[in-house]
């Protein structure tokens, strides 16, 4: 037992190492009913008891946090990459992601402008009369967070959501992702470590195992639970969104489901570098294997052939991808098997041990979109779509044929911005994140950041899952109306109103 970690008495399982297919790490047995229960109860308490301590004590937590994540660095990363086939290089990458976003969620909770505290000062003679009213951001309560497989650090049990929530003051339930199970207790170690150096209540974070689909549902169930921090696929999210909709008392899902994350390509910027954003394109597309929820998943061009053509040479060349799980593999298979549409990509008879996926680029018109609905669709892994058109004229049209995406890339020439204000419109209305001659894999941790964006990419268009704004999910605003001072949050006071406002 790492901290507040709960065993199950479920059924038993251990992770799989894609790389080779073979079983890695110790075994572990999933949560049940009874478990969540008792987390969810005493996440509860420690919410009403962190309540009682000084104002911004989530920043000394988040920063511990990090440092814990830094001192366990070696058994993480070698752990994960046992677990996940992701490379080293890559893995270094995320866990500095993860220990910033930590370390950024923290400055966020010392600002003067963290909880968003407005005044509005009374006046007797306005109409109706104004009462003194103030304004704050306040935490909602015990957050369920649940792990991602494609990114067993950031966006897992000490990822962007858990980072999130805590910086709003919120207890934290993580569900591990099966795939990674061994990592997720490493991190979740230092966490709950973190939790007892502070001298936080226990209850404040707490890491459940599970295989199936169980533990998630009880999670979800659990009364003390406000609201739901979700990356993965859109079944899951769908699931997860049905159940917190049926409780006696409903929660808000925000669940991160993945996207087409269509890329727009004019025949002027085909004319002047078609080679640089091919092999762009493909280095998106095919980075991490494809299993990246910003993958460009369809291209659109009135250069379709060409741009499939030498995309195609280019694919053919790269080395079958590790895909994370059997049922990712399964997945893929069976998804990418569509009717009707060119396959140009070679079959490949040899992909090597393990869970692998070469490749796949099929050809389609906008006549096939229309058509088959699979080719609407986000395939976890490294395939795509290129759709040859008659006339950039198409552009909207196709742009409004397409579902919510997370992204929405147009590579253009100046010659072309003049006319491209139809497309950019129909695409903000489409996407949270609009690129422009660049890629969408790559989401930098920012203020000014939109991860998320129209069903079925997101649950809640208006928030994202990535950047300081995601804190906003798991608070709620209070208004206080002609108060007394010292019954008041500290924030809210006419002396540090005062100081902010100068």
């Amino acid at each position: 037992m790492a901290g507040n970690e709960y065993r199950g008495n479920g059924p038993a399982f251990r992770a799989v190492d894609p790389a080779t297919g073979d079983t890695t790490g110790p075994e572990f047995t999933t949560c049940g009913p009874d478990e969540v229960a008792e987390a969810a109860k005493l996440a509860w308490t420690a919410f009403e008891t962190n309540r009682e301590r000084p104002e911004r004590w989530q920043a000394a937590l988040l920063r511990e946090i990090a440092t814990r994540l830094g001192d366990a660095r070696e058994t993480v990363l070698a752990t994960a990459q046992a677990e996940t086939g992701i490379s080293s290089t890559r893995l270094e990458g995320e866990l500095a992601r993860t220990r910033n976003q930590l370390l950024g969620f923290a400055d966020v909770v010392e600002r003067e402008t963290y909880g968003e505290p407005v005044h509005d000062e009374a006046d007797p003679e306005a109409t109706p009369p104004r009462p003194d009213l103030r304004r704050v951001l306040i935490p909602v309560g015990p957050i369920a967070v649940f792990g991602a497989s494609n990114f067993p650090l950031a966006f897992s049990v000490a990822g962007g959501d858990t980072a999130a929530a805590l910086a709003a003051g919120c207890p934290v339930l993580v569900k591990a992702h099966p795939s990674h199970p061994g990592t997720s207790e490493l991190v979740g170690a230092c966490v709950a470590e973190a939790v007892a150096a502070c001298g936080l209540h226990p209850g404040t974070f707490a890491l459940l195992q599970g295989a199936g689909n169980e533990t998630g549902s009880a999670l979800v169930t659990a009364a003390e639970v406000r609201a739901v921090g979700f990356t993965g696929s859109f079944g899951g999210g769908r699931a997860l969104t049905a159940l917190a909709a049926e409780r006696p008392r409903p929660i808000p899902v925000f669940a991160e489901m993945g996207s087409l994350n269509p890329m727009f390509v004019t025949a002027a910027a085909a004319r002047e570098r078609l080679d640089a954003v091919v092999q762009g394109f493909v280095n998106s597309m095919t980075f991490g294997a494809g299993q990246l929820c910003t993958k460009p998943g369809i291209v659109l061009t009135t250069e379709g052939q060409e741009f499939a053509s030498r995309t195609a040479a280019l694919l053919d060349e790269v080395e079958p991808g590790v895909l994370l799980n059997q049922a990712t593999k399964d997945a893929f298979e069976a998804g990418t098997r569509i009717s009707g549409v060119e396959v140009l990509t070679k079959p490949r008879t040899e992909i090597g041990k393990g869970l692998r996926a070469a490749p796949v680029l099929v050809l389609a018109t906008l006549a096939d979109l229309r058509r088959e609905p699979a080719l609407l669709e986000e395939h976890f892994g490294p395939f795509a779509v290129v759709v040859d058109l008659d006339s950039e004229d198409e552009f909207a049209e196709a742009a409004r044929l397409l579902p919510g995406s997370l992204t929405a890339t147009v590579h253009s020439e100046a010659e072309d911005h003049q006319r491209l204000g139809p497309l950019v419109f129909e695409l903000v209305e489409l996407a949270g994140r609009i690129v422009h001659n660049g890629y969408p894999t790559g989401v930098s941790v920012s203020g000014a950041q939109t991860h998320g964006g129209p069903f079925p990419a997101s649950s809640d268009s208006a928030h994202t899952s990535v950047g300081w704004t995601a804190i906003r999910r798991f608070q709620r605003p209070v208004t206080f109306q002609d108060v007394p001072e010292t019954l008041l949050p500290s924030s809210l006071r006419t002396a540090l109103l005062f100081k902010e406002e100068q």
